[in-house]
């Protein structure tokens, strides 16, 4: 199994502006090393959430179809395909009609349509694909706020003058987004 980000987000998790705000910037030449910043603790914020903030694309390829897809990184947007390999060896398209996505539970799962099963694959490496976007939305507006706040913070700290305490409870704004797996 591999799961590889294949569109990486095109959007910031919080807004510059409220990013200079919380480090007390106050133009924009700082910016370039905001961004980096905010995109360091969003990729943290994710990894400590199991979640996708802003939307972007991942690729799942298996060697074989399983009894059920788990697409991690939810919140699950949908699924844009899912391609395999048939006995023959010819590359094929799943129609959407032979397959339900279930995007409500996180992390979120793709099985077989009632009265439908998986098709045959060839016997191979990497013989089935699911490409699929998660993420709250296109942009910071749809990010949960306990999120943006922990990023904030946490861009907050870094920009604070040296000697300036860390908070401990930062973390805790994510407790309520971590999947418990």
């Amino acid at each position: 199994m591999s799961l590889r980000l294949i569109t990486p987000p095109a959007a910031l998790a919080v807004s510059l502006e409220a990013a200079r705000l919380s480090a007390r910037l106050d133009g924009p030449e700082a910016d370039v090393e905001l961004r980096q910043v905010i995109g360091q603790h969003t990729r943290d914020a994710e990894h400590e959430t199991g979640r996708a903030l802003v939307q972007q694309t991942f690729r799942l390829t298996l060697d074989a179809f399983p009894p059920a897809f788990r697409l991690e990184h939810p919140p699950i947007l949908g699924v844009e395909h899912i391609k395999f390999y048939d006995a023959a060896g010819v590359r094929q398209i799943l129609h959407p009609d032979d397959y339900l996505v279930d995007n409500e539970s996180e992390p979120g799962y793709i099985v077989p349509a009632p009265g439908r099963a998986w098709p045959a694959t060839q016997a191979r490496i990497s013989a089935v694909e699911v490409q699929y976007s998660c993420g709250y939305g296109v942009d910071d507006s749809t990010v949960p706020d306990e999120i943006k706040g922990y990023i904030l913070g946490k861009v907050a700290e870094h920009f604070a003058p040296a000697g300036t305490p860390k908070s401990e409870f930062l973390g805790g704004l994510l407790d309520r987004a971590r999947l418990y797996l």
